[in-house]
């Protein structure tokens, strides 16, 4: 049962990390697997079975996630944006709660504040970043293969840091298209090498990261819950406001505000049935 449930949050993280805006490692910690993750990557060898079964359990669930839900997700986006935008939009709002406990802290300070705005400008910061600033293809060159590594190590970063859209550093880096258009081809050469890419940036990252969230639990959850509120600015910006229509058609927007209110609770409901049914 524990090995579904292992696969089962890898399938969620997998599945989500298709939006914009919404950051694989904040679902991590509220489905509770987050601690473990960081653990199993940072102190590989000291339980090399161990972690490599926890790991790939993980990865098979993140990959089914990937591989089919994602483009559920993607299709939905497309067909309805708007209440579907507002249903992960509530995901994330819902989660806050859960990183507030995480906190560690009963009444929040000045320190606790600056924290936060660091971590929400930082975020915000990124999603001002032109949109493909880097033109990219999947042709098999040395400048290619070389920004495949340097944006498998770039992903790695958003893969673990909580609040960090890794969709919306695929769309900075003009590789979203270009990595979804891989997968469905099934372009080994590129998924390979910036598999591996991604592999080697999160193993430097985990240990540094490990290290601040044992010693410094307080600060570092108000700069996280600081990336997660600002990462509800890329859904806006990148998906409900530009499906907003040029019109004054009340039926169009009674209909949408009210469906929009739905899938806003029902991304909450969602998100706390998930941390509380299995968050560790």
């Amino acid at each position: 049962m524990k090995d579904l449930i292992v696969i089962l949050k890898g399938f969620i993280i997998g599945s989500s990390m298709s939006v914009p805006g919404v950051s694989g490692g904040t679902m991590a910690i509220l489905l509770g697997i987050y601690d473990r993750l960081i653990s199993s990557i940072s102190n590989f060898f000291k339980d090399i079975k161990g972690n490599l079964l926890f790991l790939g359990k993980f990865c098979l669930g993140g990959a089914l996630g990937i591989g089919s839900l994602a483009f559920v997700i993607s299709w939905l986006l497309d067909y309805a944006p708007i209440p579907v935008s507002f249903f992960f939009l509530g995901a994330v709002v819902g989660g806050i709660p859960a990183l507030y406990i995480k906190a560690n802290e009963k009444k929040f300070g000045i320190s606790s504040f600056l924290y936060f705005a660091v971590g929400l400008i930082v975020v915000v910061a990124i999603g001002r970043i032109p949109h493909g600033m880097i033109t990219m293809s999947s042709g098999l060159s040395f400048s290619n293969v070389f920004m495949w590594l340097v944006t498998g190590v770039i992903i790695a970063v958003a893969l673990v840091l909580p609040g960090i859209s890794t969709s919306h550093m695929l769309i900075v880096l003009g590789m979203y298209d270009v990595t979804l258009l891989a997968i469905t081809n099934f372009d080994l050469i590129f998924i390979g090498v910036l598999g591996i890419s991604v592999l080697l940036g999160i193993i430097l990252i985990t240990k540094p990261l490990e290290w601040v969230m044992n010693g410094f639990p307080h600060q570092t959850y108000c700069m996280i819950i600081g990336f997660v509120v600002g990462s509800t600015e890329a859904i806006f910006r990148d998906k409900i406001i530009p499906s907003l229509p040029n019109t004054l058609e009340v039926a169009w927007w009674v209909g949408t505000i009210l469906i929009s209110v739905v899938t806003f609770a029902a991304g909450i409901a969602g998100i706390y049935f998930l941390s509380k049914k299995f968050g560790d």
